[in-house]
């Protein structure tokens, strides 16, 4: 009975393996060179990319699931950063940070993976923060004009 059981429980766990793997096959994926060019694709209208950002915003980069979990990434020039700073709220100094992008989403950084390392990120020189709206997290180089946002 008990051989029983274990092979159940490895079957499982197989199972939960593969469910895993298999979860970044339904992933969307876009690359838009401008800001206008994501516009334009209907990118901010469903959602991926937030209203607001800087009109220097270029190299923009999101993959989607149709749950409404986004991940995407772009550049900015450091000089346009105030629209920026009206998306973000409080910088996040304590506390877990989540972040489980699909493995398909090969140009997301490894150190915004869970677990998220504070101490690691910030001596990289991105800082992360919560969204105004509460939905995004955002992590930014601010000297480097690299930025990066999530909503679970």
């Amino acid at each position: 009975m008990r051989s029983v059981q274990q092979a159940l429980t490895a079957g499982a766990a197989v199972l939960i393996v593969l469910i895993a793997a298999c979860s970044g096959i339904s992933v969307q994926t876009a690359i838009y060179q401008t800001l206008d060019e994501a516009r334009l694709a209907g990118a901010i209208d469903q959602g991926w990319v937030p209203r607001g950002l800087p009109a220097s915003s270029a190299d923009l980069r999101e993959g989607h699931l149709a749950d409404g979990r986004v991940w995407a990434t772009f550049s900015f020039d450091p000089r346009d950063r105030s629209p920026l700073e009206a998306l973000v709220g409080s910088e996040i100094h304590t506390g877990p940070v989540e972040c489980d992008p699909p493995g398909r989403l090969e140009w997301w950084p490894l150190i915004l993976r869970s677990p998220i390392d504070l101490a690691r990120v910030n001596q990289t020189g991105l800082r992360l923060y919560r969204g105004a709206d509460s939905r995004l997290t955002f992590g930014i180089n601010w000297g480097q004009g690299r930025a990066y946002y999530w909503r679970p």
